[in-house]
Formats: C-alpha cells, sequence, structure tokens
C-alpha cells in the first residue's frame, strides 16, 4: 500500500477536527478505514462525507443533492429500470439508506443491502434500520468487501462518480463493471451529465452520456441499455439490463 500524501493526511487532520462530536468508536473506524484505502479519492469521499453527515445530520444536504425532492426524483428513475417486491437489491453508495426509506415509503418489499464507503454513513444507515444489511467498502477493493449474497437481483448507485477526479471516466466504468459482475437481472445508474448547463461553474465530474451508453452496450451479458436524460438537466441515467424478461419489468415509457 501506498504512503499517505500531504493531501490525505491533512483530510485526515480535518476529519478530526470537524467530526469531533462522532462517538469514540465511530471516529477510530474511520481512521482505520482511512489509513486502509489506497486512494486518496476514497480518503477524499470518507472525509468529506463525514464532515458533511456531522454538519447536516440525517438531510439531503449531508448527500449533497441541492433538495430532498431532486434526490427522491432520481429514487423514482431508479425504481422505474424495473425494480419489483421479492427482488434482491444492492445499493452502492447508500448513504444513510435515503433509497430504502423511499422504497418502503412506496410499496416495495425487496432484500435490500447497502453498501457506502464512508463508515459513518454506514453506522448511521445501521441505526436507522436495523433489521437491514448495510456494509462499509467498495465493490473495486482488494478483496472486496463480504456481502450477505454473492449476486443480487439488481444493483443500483446514485450520485456516486460526481467527486472522482482521478480518471473518472474509467473508474466509472469499472464501477459499472463491477455492479455488472453483481447483477442477475440489471443495473440501475445515474451521473452528471455534460450535456448539463453552465459549464464554466463545474467543480465536479460530469459524464458524456451518449459514450457511457456506447460503452454500456459493448459488455457482453447486457441485453439492452437505456438512456434517461428526460427528468433532470443536469444528470442522466443508465439502465443495463441482463435478461430480456428484466426489460419487459421496466416501468417508464419512453
Amino acid at each position: 500500500m501506498s504512503p499517505p500524501t500531504l493531501q490525505s493526511t491533512l483530510s485526515a487532520l480535518r476529519l478530526r477536527l470537524d467530526i469531533g462530536s462522532a462517538s469514540r468508536r465511530m471516529l477510530g473506524e474511520t481512521r482505520r478505514v482511512l489509513e486502509a484505502v489506497s486512494h486518496d479519492d476514497d480518503r477524499h469521499t470518507i472525509t468529506h462525507f463525514s464532515r458533511l453527515l456531522s454538519r447536516h445530520g440525517r438531510s439531503h444536504a449531508s448527500l449533497e443533492w441541492n433538495s430532498r425532492e431532486s434526490q427522491q426524483r432520481r429514487f423514482l428513475v431508479l425504481s422505474e429500470a424495473g425494480l419489483r417486491s421479492g427482488h434482491s437489491l444492492l445499493d452502492v453508495g447508500c448513504g444513510t439508506g435515503d433509497f430504502v426509506e423511499w422504497l418502503n415509503d412506496h410499496g416495495y418489499d425487496l432484500g435490500y443491502c447497502g453498501l457506502d464507503l464512508t463508515p459513518a454513513m454506514v453506522d448511521h444507515a445501521a441505526f436507522r434500520f436495523p433489521e437491514l444489511t448495510f456494509v462499509q467498502g467498495c465493490l473495486l477493493a482488494t478483496p472486496p468487501p463480504v456481502l450477505p449474497l454473492p449476486r443480487f437481483d439488481w444493483v443500483v448507485a446514485s450520485g456516486i462518480f460526481a467527486h472522482r477526479r482521478d480518471d473518472p471516466e474509467t473508474y466509472m466504468r469499472a464501477m459499472i463493471r463491477a455492479m455488472l459482475d453483481r447483477a442477475d437481472r440489471g443495473v440501475s445508474v445515474n451521473s452528471l451529465s455534460m450535456n448539463a448547463p453552465h459549464a464554466n461553474r463545474w467543480t465536479l465530474f460530469h459524464a458524456e452520456p451518449e459514450a457511457a451508453r456506447a460503452w454500456a452496450e459493448s459488455q457482453d451479458d447486457v441485453v439492452r441499455v437505456v438512456l434517461r436524460e428526460d427528468y433532470d438537466p443536469n444528470d442522466f441515467s443508465l439502465y443495463l439490463y441482463k435478461t430480456e424478461d428484466a426489460v419487459r419489468d421496466m416501468t417508464w415509457t419512453p
């Protein structure tokens, strides 16, 4: 494992100051994970979202959504890929468990598991939903995180690519590939879009929708890809289907 950089060391020091109100146990777990991860982008994600959670508590702001409405609009789009009660679901970048709350409120009964890189997020989600499984980790880690199932019907992710700075397009493709490897029916994922307005103001990663679709269509185990750009001018979503049966479950009508 490569030694921590000055930037990651400073991030760890800021974390210690910013989440001073957190429990000693959680602070220790966060330090342990920061020492174990090998990429500065992962350290940035952990420290950044730990600070936001400490500052805002359970709120859309702790996950950097502009509003609760925009967060929930993306949840609806994720679900319209074809989620059904009785399916199993892995929620990558689950945060504090807001998507499973939305699913419960909308009558879904799924075999849910949440996965997130940030220990404080996982701890918070597990406290909210003690009957469910939440795991700290990353699908790209070696070794990979231990999950309750080797594969899930659906693997979804909302808002997990924006903070990637080191070759973000390669990271996005690698992550979606890892999600596909865990999915039996399909993957539903979103990203900030290169078609969003005001490019001069961007500070986060924006992906090119058509390029993302073309790459997804090149995957041998994907039978159909659906690109959605109808719900937010800053965003796009991809549905990557692994079976024709899963395609027929899609509830969105183009």
